[in-house]
């Protein structure tokens, strides 16, 4: 805290121990601070405590009033995550595509590899070569360009072939942006019905994590998947997140294939 600070810079003290109430005075005009330091003020000093003064002058001590612990920036005065997270995200200049990432059908462990992927964190190659590692660079599904988060969720004619599949099963057109974070920004579902929202929006990051698990395969196992195999495995893990939050369990590929395509 400011004032606390500045305490400490000036080696002022006040007892540690007590309350906030014995530093408050009651008056006919309902009361003031009065803090009790460990020693008379220098003259160079009473300008600063007056300043101190001012900041405390709105609070006031409610007497009756059991103590308790409340957060300004919620309405109810109780603390949430979400909360703390819209508060610094007010005036915030830099987006982010929170929504798509954590509202999602998602597992969590996907939306966090959706929240670096954004933040540009993948240990792709490129970043790898920036941390000193002395290795080639040639993105390990195309083997045509370099690595990076971009190029390997975006661009590459593997994850090309992923995007193209994810918008004929919506039945869009779609326009890709220069960078996953852009990309998922501009990922709003107003066109698909309101019911298919969730899966428009867990639709991208499936379809990411489906890459960086094949990427991977290829990187640390030196097996790869055909075409056809990693299309499959995207389906089917798209399929088997949605089973858990929508009403019909058992919904086959086939069926919930044709359920995107509804309007």
């Amino acid at each position: 805290m400011e004032c606390h600070q500045w305490l400490k810079r000036k080696k002022l003290k006040i007892n540690k121990e007590g309350l906030v109430a014995e530093a408050w005075e009651e008056d006919g005009a309902g009361g003031s601070w009065g803090p009790r330091f460990n020693r008379h003020l220098n003259d160079w000093e009473v300008g600063e405590v007056e300043n101190l003064l001012s900041k405390l002058h709105p609070l006031t001590i409610r007497r009756g009033v059991d103590d308790s612990l409340r957060w300004k920036a919620n309405k109810n005065g109780t603390f949430s995550v979400k909360c703390f997270y819209s508060s610094l995200s007010i005036g915030n200049n830099h987006p982010f595509p929170a929504s798509t990432i954590w509202t999602s059908w998602a597992p969590t462990r996907a939306s966090f590899f959706g929240w670096e992927a954004a933040w540009n964190r993948l240990l792709t190659i490129d970043r790898l070569k920036r941390f000193g590692w002395n290795i080639p660079n040639r993105c390990f599904l195309c083997k045509n360009e370099e690595e990076s988060t971009d190029h390997l969720l975006l661009f590459c004619e593997k994850a090309r072939m992923l995007w193209y599949l994810t918008f004929s099963l919506f039945g869009v057109q779609w326009v890709m942006h220069s960078s996953v974070k852009r990309n998922l920004l501009g990922w709003y579902g107003s066109f698909v019905s309101k019911k298919r929202e969730k899966a428009w929006k867990t639709a991208p990051l499936c379809l990411m994590w489906t890459i960086w698990k094949e990427r991977n395969r290829r990187a640390f196992d030196d097996v790869e998947r055909n075409d056809q195999d990693i299309k499959s495995i995207f389906l089917y893990t798209f399929v088997n997140w949605a089973r858990v939050y929508i009403e019909d369990h058992t919904l086959s590929l086939f069926d919930f294939v044709n359920w995107l395509a509804t309007k």
